[in-house]
């Protein structure tokens, strides 16, 4: 069971999102929420040696009295912020958490988070890149817990979707996925995708037994891809929060062939968990 949600907050309107998702979520699950905010450090300036024509010793350049302004600012609008988020919180009868940090949100996320934590940010903001760059992967790879990414406008979720395509990873987000189901009194539908390495029948056989009461249900035409089959899927399970096994591709088939995680992230319109 999930003890904490940790929600990512930039002020970016899909950060504000993944908190929408999170509220509802503890709200239905009855799941710790913490609220936290990074004062990351901004790398200063570079500039070349003003005679050479290219920058052979770059010299770095920092106005460290104007970062000091700059971080009381920013750290004066994240209380104001996080005080509102408070409120509001109590004003719907639950506790909130808020943190307030200088450091890099990875880094803190990382060090802070327990396997029984979930970590929720948006898909734009500190994590801009989330689904096809190196921050989200890395901190999927690093964290002790799963990471839901929000990269949609908040609509109700009342229902689970499990992806299964045989692999170990996929295995533990159906094992996440049961017990979230379970927490917050949502059905659970289990997606048994198909591949080369795995016929429909096998895949739905082994779908089953993660959970003998979900519902085990197969999307898209024959030789359809796996992104393809979940991403219909997805279209018919309205209101699903989606569980997916993360990164499961190796960063050569991501670089050159695209991967399955990014295009979910993309591409389908629902929060995303994934699941390392």
């Amino acid at each position: 069971m999930l003890k904490r949600i940790v929600v990512a907050f930039d002020g970016s309107e899909l950060s504000r999102e993944a908190f929408a998702y999170s509220e509802l979520m503890a709200e239905a699950g009855d799941i710790d929420l913490e609220i936290v905010h990074l004062l990351e450090p901004i790398a200063p300036p570079v500039v070349g040696e003003p005679l050479a024509g290219v920058d052979v010793n770059p010299v770095l350049v920092a106005d460290t009295a104007q970062a000091e302004r700059d971080l009381v600012e920013e750290r004066a609008w994240a209380e104001q912020e996080l005080r509102s988020i408070k409120q509001f919180c109590e004003s719907r009868g639950r506790s909130c958490a808020t943190t307030i940090e200088e450091g890099r949100l990875s880094h803190w996320l990382t060090r802070n988070t327990e396997p029984r934590d979930l970590i929720a940010l948006g898909a734009k903001g500190r994590f801009k890149r989330s689904g096809f760059g190196s921050s989200t992967r890395a901190l999927v790879k690093s964290a002790p817990c799963p990471v839901m990414v929000v990269a949609c406008g908040l609509k109700p979720v009342n229902r689970i979707l499990a992806i299964y395509d045989g692999t170990e990873v996929s295995e533990r987000a159906g094992v996440m996925a049961r017990e979230l189901a379970g927490q917050c009194g949502w059905p659970l539908s289990i997606l048994a995708v198909t591949s080369k390495k795995l016929s429909i029948d096998d895949s739905l056989e082994r779908a089953q037994m993660l959970s003998a009461e979900a519902q085990v249900i197969s999307f898209g035409a024959v030789g359809a891809s796996e992104a393809e089959q979940i991403e219909e899927a997805a279209d018919h399970a309205r209101h699903a929060l989606v569980v997916i096994g993360a990164y499961p591709d190796s960063v050569f088939h991501q670089l050159f062939f695209g991967g399955t995680t990014g295009h979910v992230i993309s591409h389908v319109d629902a929060p995303v968990i994934l699941v390392p």
